[in-house]
């Protein structure tokens, strides 16, 4: 699944470029999917006095909700946005609003002076209302609204599967500068040995993450034994343990 940000100013057609993206995304045949970051402290999916409510106040940390049309699970805490990001299955996944996410981004802003005050090195296109004015900025593409379709182009070409964000450094590089050499186009994703997966291990149906270390510390071990074995011979190989 491949993971993108939309993050800017108020005002500046944040959301109005994120719902012309899904919109031309689901055009082009993909699935797409998104989380929204709200700032405001206060804020609630909770309606106070309604039963969703009185369950979280009686101690329930987390609440599911199915009805007829949706269906919807209010976690009484602050999830990682990693932990979240695994509850979804789309080819994309659209970020909007988070800042400090490591995927690449598409900054909205009004005005120059606003492109000046939060332009980040993983940026890949610049859009809002300042896109309206200019069409590049320090090397990347403005792209207003209106031209949605080369903006999407933008992103299929330039975002890919979501960094682990593990800091192995398997590949030589932290999460982070892994990043942002992907973006200039030093490096592709393929060049994370985490991704990149020589093993992997499951339980009860979902993926244990594990850094480049501890899979070839696996991957080792497993082959080391099996070698002394008579009938052992090279190919993918499969090991189920029940416990």
């Amino acid at each position: 699944m491949k993971v993108f940000g939309v993050y800017g100013f108020k005002k500046s057609g944040k959301t109005a470029v994120v719902t012309s993206i899904i919109r031309e995304l689901r055009r082009r045949g993909y699935k797409v999917a998104a989380i929204k970051h709200i700032s405001y402290a206060d804020f609630s999916m909770d309606v106070p006095g309604r039963d969703t409510d009185m369950f979280s106040k009686a101690g329930a940390r987390s609440i599911g909700v199915i009805s007829e049309k949706e269906t919807s699970i209010i976690y009484k805490e602050k999830k990682p946005l990693m932990e979240m990001i695994s509850f979804f299955h789309a080819d994309y996944l659209v970020l909007e609003g988070f800042r400090q996410a490591l995927v690449p981004k598409i900054l909205t802003a009004k005005n120059k002076e606003e492109l000046e005050k939060d332009f980040r090195k993983e940026v890949i296109a610049i859009s809002g209302l300042v896109a309206n004015e200019i069409t590049e900025y320090k090397g990347k593409r403005a792209v207003s609204i209106g031209n949605i379709e080369r903006l999407v182009d933008i992103i299929e070409e330039k975002t890919f599967d979501k960094i682990p964000e593990l800091n192995c450094k398997g590949c030589g590089l932290t999460c982070e500068e892994m990043l942002y050499s992907i973006v200039d186009g030093t490096n592709t994703i393929d060049d994370c040995l985490t991704i990149k997966k020589d093993i992997k291990i499951t339980i009860d149906g979902k993926e244990l993450p594990m850094n480049a270390f501890v899979q070839k510390i696996i991957k080792n071990s497993i082959l080391g034994m099996l070698s002394t074995l008579n009938d052992y011979k090279k190919g993918t190989i499969k090991v189920r343990i029940d416990t």
